[in-house]
Order: C-alpha cells, then sequence, then structure tokens
C-alpha cells in the first residue's frame, strides 16, 4: 500500500508541470463475489481501475495506469498497478480530418460497439453478456478482438458524425511465443484497418487484420463484423468474427468463429434479450483452451442507462464441448434474478446465480453466488 500511496502522490505533485495535465479515474470496476465455502458463507472481492493523465487536444498525450486486483481483501500482495497504454496525438493533420497517434500498450477493441459512443457520443448499443460479471471463472469475453502493442494509429474521419477510417499499424504484444507471460516476445507485426458507420437506428463496425510472422505458422488473419439496428421498439446486434486464423496451420471451422446474435424486444418498460453466444478457439492471439456454446434469457423491467430502477431475471444455459483443452461434453444452467440502482453516473448491481444443473453437491458449495457490482465512469 506504500508503494501504491506513493506512486498517486508523485503522480499529484509533478502534475503542475507536467503540462498542465489533467489527471481523472476515467473507469472503475469493483466486484464483490460471495460463495458457500464449506460450512460458511465467504466473499472475495475483484477491482480494476484506470488512471488518466492527460493534456493538451491539438497534440495531446495521455497515459493510462491500470490498478487491477483479483482478491483486494488481501491488500497489494495479489494486485498490479503498472502501464496499461499511452499516446500522443497529433489531430487535424494539415487541417484535414485526419488524427495521427503512436501508442504503447493497449489500444482500440474492436467489434464491441464502444467505438460509438466514445467517438461518435451515440448510446451504447453494447450488449450487456460480456465482461467479469458473466464470466467470472473463465475469459471475460469482451469485443472480438483487442490492439496491444507499439505503433501507429491514423484515424480519418470525412463525416464526423457517421464515419470513421482507422489504420493501425504496430508490433503486436499480444503474441505469446514462449508460453511464457512474464516475458515480451518482440519482433511480431500486425496491420488492422477498421471502419465504423454511424446512423441513428443503424451503426456497423468491420476490421480486418492480419501478424507476420507468426509461431509454428506463416502468418495469422483476422476480421470481423458489428451489425446493429433498431426500429420501432425492436432491437438487433449482431458480432461475427475470426479473432485469429493460421491458413497454413488451422483447419477452418465454426470453432475460429466469435459469434453473439442478441435481438432485443421493449414492450413499454419490459425488455426479452435472449443473447446466443458461441465461444472462439482463439482469442487475442492465444488458444482459449476451452469451446462453449451459450444461451441467455434476459427477462428485464425497466432500462440500466435510463432509469434509475431496473432489474429483471436471467436463465443461462452453456454447453461446453472442450474445457482446459479436453473435449467434454457439459451442460450448465443456471437462474440469476438481479436488481440495477443508477446514481450519479454509478451502475449499482446485485446479482443472485443459482446452479440448476448439474445437481449442486451435497454440501452446496457450488449452489448459489452473489454478486455485488460496481461500475462506474467518470
Amino acid at each position: 500500500m506504500k508503494r501504491f500511496c506513493i506512486l498517486l502522490a508523485a503522480l499529484f505533485l509533478v502534475s503542475p508541470i507536467l503540462f498542465s495535465a489533467n489527471i481523472n479515474v476515467p473507469s472503475l470496476e469493483i466486484y464483490t463475489r460471495g460463495t458457500i465455502q464449506g460450512a460458511s458463507f465467504g466473499l472475495e472481492s475483484t477491482g480494476e481501475m484506470d488512471l488518466l493523465l492527460e493534456g493538451g487536444y491539438k497534440f495531446g498525450g495521455r497515459v493510462v495506469l491500470s490498478f487491477i486486483s483479483d482478491n483486494l481483501e488481501s491488500g497489494l500482495d495479489n494486485s498490479v498497478l503498472g502501464f496499461k497504454a499511452a499516446s500522443v496525438v497529433l489531430r487535424s493533420i494539415f487541417g484535414l480530418p485526419l488524427d495521427f497517434s503512436y501508442f504503447i500498450g493497449e489500444a482500440d477493441t474492436f467489434g464491441s460497439g464502444d467505438i460509438f459512443p466514445s467517438f461518435f457520443a451515440s448510446d451504447p448499443i453494447a450488449t450487456d453478456y460480456r465482461g467479469y460479471l458473466h464470466f467470472p471463472d473463465t475469459i471475460a469475453y469482451d469485443g472480438i478482438h483487442t490492439l496491444s502493442g507499439t505503433g501507429l494509429q491514423f484515424d480519418l474521419y470525412p463525416n464526423p458524425e457517421a464515419l470513421l477510417l482507422s489504420l493501425f499499424i504496430y508490433q503486436d504484444a499480444n503474441i505469446d511465443a514462449d508460453d511464457d507471460p512474464t516475458t515480451f516476445d518482440t519482433g511480431y507485426y500486425s496491420a488492422d484497418f477498421r471502419t465504423a458507420l454511424n446512423f441513428q437506428a443503424l451503426k456497423v463496425e468491420a476490421f480486418i487484420g492480419g501478424t507476420l510472422p507468426a509461431p509454428g505458422a506463416y502468418g495469422y488473419l483476422r476480421g470481423g463484423l458489428l451489425f446493429y439496428a433498431a426500429d420501432k421498439g425492436v432491437e438487433f446486434l449482431t458480432q461475427i468474427g475470426i479473432p485469429r486464423w493460421s491458413p497454413l496451420a488451422d483447419t477452418f471451422g465454426i470453432d475460429l468463429f466469435y459469434l453473439l446474435f442478441e435481438p432485443r424486444i421493449h414492450i413499454g418498460i419490459f425488455s426479452i434479450i435472449p443473447t446466443f453466444f458461441w465461444r472462439p478457439s482463439y482469442y487475442h492471439q492465444e488458444d482459449t483452451g476451452e469451446q462453449a456454446f451459450d444461451i441467455n434469457l434476459n427477462l428485464q423491467l425497466g432500462r440500466p442507462t435510463q432509469t434509475l430502477i431496473s432489474g429483471g431475471i436471467e436463465t443461462n444455459f452453456v454447453y461446453k464441448t472442450e474445457s482446459e483443452g479436453e473435449t467434454v461434453g457439459e451442460l450448465g444452467v443456471k437462474l440469476s434474478p438481479y436488481l440495477r440502482f443508477l446514481t450519479s453516473g454509478v451502475l449499482w448491481e446485485v446479482r443472485v446465480n443459482t446452479k440448476l444443473w448439474p445437481l449442486p453437491t451435497p454440501d452446496l458449495t457450488d449452489f448459489i453466488e452473489c454478486f455485488l457490482a460496481i461500475r462506474a465512469e467518470f
């Protein structure tokens, strides 16, 4: 904790010197998970916070530090406070609608839908079926592909309200050639092209990219599409993509695909939201070690971003065909009532997951779990 406080103090002390940089917390997520452990009910908390330093608009620089912990109760012993991303942006080059960026670390996520509120300032369209709350024991799927590395970004926006074209050229930090996540493997380069179309009732995001060379193969390809349409109380969202494919090493098949289909039917304050999700065999350039198909049925009252109180019940089916690299045939079913509160930009959610299948063990250790989620954007 002492190191954390010293770092924060240092940042605030030097901030007046660093070109009057602004320091803020753009996002904060805290999840408390309650489970039955033996004869007692125990709580464990995880959290993530981004600390952003930025200054200037025309020639803007930004640095993002991230604090991540999988056990907040133990202090900093199981926590990581470190560098997440940095970039320097030169806007409106030669008076054209063109921005140039040099970035290091984590960059954009393709196919999540977050580009529309962040760049076009539109209402959020992303699915709620993503992240830690729905995937606490596996990969926290969120979007089709996330960039990470060191490189250049070019953003062309001939119509800032409707069209964005982006090109990324970078050394890819997602590649782990030696299967050692503690070391950084250099010399693998990627290029990605992304376009986004934004209209009131229609939104499209598409990307295509590749990596050369690739460990044990001649190269990786990837691509994807997000499509959103809305009309008179009905919305439809789909995410279709291949996060990674080696044409000479991988057999082309359904296991390569990231597939999510989500129709949304709104009748007054009542919503019916079924989500169908096929998990890919590769994600963020790495083997996931799992293959599964999810069906999540959300019956919701209210709108989480519009009404102060909303809630509902979700029924979740997960059929796993592969787990930890081994072929399985496991069906899991759980029921999850939830309640959400919106207060001054902070979304509180209380959720109770009840396991219906497989049948719980006699000591009920895996029968029920509770979540308190706090998500804030500043």
